[in-house]
This record gives structure tokens, sequence and C-alpha cells, in this order.
């Protein structure tokens, strides 16, 4: 997701892998919950999603429409995501619609 948008938009990479990675570990969290819960232990907290949320929000990432990301924009940004090579190596497989709604809800 990072790098379509990055891509599209000209954004920093590093903000929309701040963005991206909670809802990335929630769609994932079913299929690969006792690594996500490793990652918890190695930044020292019960809540690795809620962790990152909250040091996105510290460097001031909050939304994607701050970065000037239109909505009308999300489902095609979703099927590119998809269609990257990437997307394969992902632990549990995400549609473009799974994507647009990862999307939507950093929006």
């Amino acid at each position: 997701m990072a790098q379509s948008l990055g891509g599209r938009y000209g954004l920093p990479h590093g903000a929309m892998n701040a963005l991206s990675l909670p809802p990335a570990l929630r769609f994932n969290e079913p299929v690969a919950g006792a690594e996500i819960a490793r990652f918890g232990e190695a930044i020292g907290t019960a809540d690795p999603i809620g962790r990152v949320e909250q040091l996105a929000r510290l460097g001031g990432f909050e939304r994607l429409r701050d970065f000037g990301v239109p909505e009308q924009d999300l489902d095609e940004v979703g099927a590119k995501a998809a269609a990257r090579p990437g997307a394969r190596a992902n632990p549990r497989p995400a549609t473009p619609e799974d994507i647009s709604q990862l999307l939507r809800s950093v929006w």
C-alpha cells in the first residue's frame, strides 16, 4: 500500500508505511497473530497495533487525506497495490477490494 501511495502521489514512503502498517497488521492478524504478538514483545507492548498507531501519530501521521490523497482514488490505488508483485508475499491474500477498505480505514 505504501509503495502504491507514494509512487502515485509522490508521498514520503516512511509516512505511508506509518499509516498503512496498522490496518495491514489488523488484516493479517487472523493468519499471523503469533508473529504479530512476537513483534509486540520485541517492542515491549501487549498491543503492537495500538503502539504502531501511537508512534505514527507522534510522527504527525494520522490520515491519508492529510497528505492530499483523494478519496475517489482509493479503489484504483487498492487495485494497483493488489497487482504489485510484493502483494503476493502478504501472509493473507488481499483482493483489490480488501486493500481499498484498508486504505479507507486510514483515509
